[in-house]
């Protein structure tokens, strides 16, 4: 009987219009970091919306840092919660003084829902808060380095001084624990 039934599916299969059986590729892996993918459309889109001139190479670079950093930031269970996400679209909305509904007219513009916008708002809050448990406590910063940057850049104050140390080492400290990390995950290239 399966015999049969394997002969007569092989036989519609042959009549059928040949653009009816072929399998087609939707979308390549092109790297595995940890047990999360990047594919080509991931890689495409981020190369569409790249403001600098980088190669697709240095572009699937970053992507692959931003699953090490989303990785780290599930494993440290980094949450954000329903009034972090409100104060975060406020300060965003008052920065750019803006309301609700004009944001909302401005996404839509761009084809983006506004759940997409907060689900993105989200992770930027999470990586924040990655980098405020995480990096930013790796770094020291003396109090005499803020005193001969704020005499550089007299403008500043020492607050400010101190905070653009934090973000020029940030990225420094950043670059090394992603290594780090680079070193224990495992990571495949697929070009």
């Amino acid at each position: 009987m399966k015999v049969r039934f394997l002969s007569f599916l092989l036989i519609v299969l042959g009549t059928l219009p040949s653009f009816l059986v072929r399998a087609e590729v939707v979308d390549k892996v092109v790297a595995i970091v940890g047990d999360e993918i990047i594919t080509s459309s991931d890689v495409d889109i981020f190369y569409k919306n790249n403001k600098e001139k980088k190669t697709r190479g240095e572009i699937l670079e970053e992507l692959v840092d931003e699953k090490l950093i989303q990785n780290e930031i599930k494993s440290l269970q980094i949450a954000v919660s329903s009034e972090e996400l409100s104060q975060a679209i406020g300060s965003i909305l008052a920065q750019n003084k803006t309301t609700p509904e004009a944001l909302k007219t401005e996404l839509a513009k761009k084809g983006v829902s506004y759940e997409q916008y907060k689900k993105q708002i989200s992770q930027n809050v999470k990586k924040m808060k990655f980098l405020g448990q995480v990096i930013y406590p790796r770094i020291k910063v003396s109090e005499e380095e803020v005193e001969k940057y704020q005499k550089a850049n007299p403008r500043l104050t020492s607050n400010e001084a101190k905070m653009n140390l934090y973000e020029r080492r940030g990225q420094d400290e950043l670059k090394r624990y992603l290594q780090e990390i680079r070193q224990k995950t495992y990571i495949d290239i697929i070009q």
